[in-house]
């Protein structure tokens, strides 16, 4: 995936919109967009753990009136006239990859100047489902508008306040080094790497990633803390879709500034309380 501007500051200029212009998508932009969800080739470090996955790009104006109406979005989305649905195959790692994919298609959306939004709850999946053909061994994790941005709503405003969309946990709440007490320092070769994980988005803002680097290696395993208060179980079913957005920033970091490593699934000799899952891990090759 070539991107027209450093990935770094696409990261940065991604953020949740869920008002917009009204406008349909010029078909230049369509175009780009639907070429790359067909194309489908660049893949995530689960790829070979998953089965088939698979995107489209639906346009609201061709929903016959009824449909329209009944998007799920609670009002929620304003404006939106087109939304990417993506579908995978039931597999171990199903959900990590559709997150990695569908943040990739994500940013490519930000670098043409679009807006999106994740939405994994607040959508009506049985019509999405229709309208995409899904198949029995398919399920639907998130779709996500995608257009022309317009000013917030009041509504919009207040949503991001209450879950503090700007805000994004400190490095020492989220990155350590050879267990979960040790603070990972900021003064390492992978800074931009593990930043832009830092500044990905997660549903309710949780930041429910968590990586250790093993001491003296440039080896980083990554984690998810589960919750289990009212609001963790509420959020702990997107936790999965969260990693592989953490993992796509992380990656595609990598590859853009030429730091080598590989991806591995291990479970390292890290001392873990049941509230941390172990997911994957990644070894630096410089």
């Amino acid at each position: 995936m070539k991107f027209s501007k450093p990935i770094s500051d696409i990261i940065k200029a991604r953020t949740s919109w869920r008002t917009y212009s009204g406008e349909i998508l010029k078909d230049d932009v369509r175009d780009a967009m639907t070429k790359l969800m067909r194309k489908n080739d660049f893949g995530s470090p689960f790829s070979n753990q998953v089965g088939k996955i698979r995107f489209e790009l639906l346009s609201i104006p061709e929903f016959d009136p009824s449909e329209r109406k009944s998007l799920g979005t609670y009002g929620t989305i304003v404006g939106a006239q087109d939304f990417i649905v993506g579908a995978i195959e039931n597999s171990k790692y199903d959900r990590e990859h559709f997150g990695y994919i569908l943040e990739s298609l994500i940013l490519a959306a930000t670098d043409l100047g679009l807006g999106t939004v994740w939405l994994g709850g607040t959508f009506n999946r049985s019509l999405f489902s229709t309208k995409i053909e899904k198949k029995e061994n398919e399920f639907i994790p998130a779709i996500t508008p995608i257009g022309y941005p317009a000013a917030r709503t009041s509504k919009e405003i207040k949503i991001r306040e209450y879950a503090r969309a700007d805000k994004r946990f400190p490095w020492e709440k989220l990155f350590f080094e050879g267990d979960f007490s040790t603070p990972l320092s900021t003064q390492t070769e992978y800074f931009t790497l593990i930043e832009n994980l830092r500044l990905g988005p997660s549903a309710g803002n949780f930041q429910p990633w968590r990586i250790v680097k093993e001491p003296n290696e440039d080896n980083y395993h990554f984690y998810l803390l589960y919750i289990d208060d009212k609001m963790g179980k509420i959020y702990n079913v997107f936790k999965r879709l969260d990693i592989g957005i953490a993992v796509c920033h992380f990656n595609l970091s990598a590859k853009e500034l030429g730091v080598k490593g590989k991806w591995s699934f291990e479970h390292p000799d890290i001392s873990i309380s049941e509230d941390y899952r172990y997911i994957i891990s990644w070894h630096g090759e410089n």
